[in-house]
């Protein structure tokens, strides 16, 4: 898809064909549940174009908010995994790896992107002339 793409699929723990999704979710979300006690899956299907738009404008404002609602904070959400569906495969990443992934290009620490989106958030900073 391009370069933002490949970077966030570099994250992945794991993969899966599209056909196994029911069942690789399940089986990864069975191992984190072993090594955590609970275990959830966020689920993010990427559209055909501007990947890092859509990641970074749509998913990452509600992956934080919904992650903020748990009481897990990026970087370290051990309880919450992205079951990211691309048109070549399921890959799993840890949620907060992907969080970090997405907020780094943008400048954004862990503490901005709780204030912007969590659950108290204020939202994306409005812009000059709007």
């Amino acid at each position: 898809m391009n370069e933002a793409f490949e970077q966030l699929t570099a994250l992945a723990f794991d993969r899966a064909a599209l056909s196994e999704a029911n069942a690789a979710i399940a089986r990864v979300r069975e191992t984190i549940e072993k090594e955590t006690g609970s275990a959830t899956s966020y689920e993010v299907a990427l559209p055909g174009v501007d990947v890092f738009g859509f990641l970074t404008t749509r998913t990452l404002p509600k992956l934080v908010y919904f992650l903020d609602c748990r009481g897990e904070r990026p970087p370290r959400t051990p309880h919450t995994f992205i079951s990211l569906f691309a048109p070549e495969g399921l890959y799993f990443i840890e949620a907060g790896a992907m969080v970090m992934a997405l907020a780094a290009p943008l400048g954004l620490t862990p503490a901005e992107l709780v204030r912007r989106y969590g659950a108290m958030g204020t939202g994306d900073p409005k812009l000059l002339g709007i």
